[in-house]
């Protein structure tokens, strides 16, 4: 945590997940990230491991992997992470750098906190992560039939 290169505020200011944030407060909260880089076919999350880092993609693209299987691609302005985080369990899935993959980190525990003293966060975070269920649960239903 610490020093915010200058291209993260302009960068966070275009996501859904920071909507109606003013750039004093962005700029606060960027503060509480680390910047991690990633090479090509790093594994940045293993599936079924425990861990409670959230991160945000700035620059570069990755992919989802579960049960062995690509389930989708992630591009700068996601994020990955919020599952196991929020309920404390085991990650869900795995995500591997495609190239290099420039990201925003919480160290391990400070989400929670991170939305409670952001509850805006929060509140635009619920909406994403319901695409999400509902797009995998489409998936399913597709594989099933």
């Amino acid at each position: 945590m610490g020093t915010v290169r200058d291209d993260v505020v302009p960068a966070l200011e275009r996501l859904p997940l920071f909507a109606g944030f003013d750039r004093k407060d962005l700029t606060r909260l960027a503060e509480r990230f680390d910047e991690q880089t990633f090479l090509p076919e790093h594994g940045v999350l293993t599936e079924g491991m425990s861990g409670m880092e959230f991160f945000l993609i700035l620059e570069g693209n990755a992919e989802v992997i579960h049960d062995g299987k690509v389930i989708a691609t992630l591009r700068p302005g996601d994020f990955f992470g919020e599952v196991a985080v929020l309920d404390g369990g085991p990650r869900t899935a795995s995500v591997r750098a495609l190239d290099r993959l420039r990201t925003l980190g919480l160290p391990n525990g400070s989400f929670k906190q991170l939305l409670l003293d952001y509850p805006l966060m929060a509140v635009n975070l619920l909406p994403q992560v319901i695409r999400r269920f509902r797009a995998v649960m489409t998936a399913a239903q597709s594989a099933d039939s």
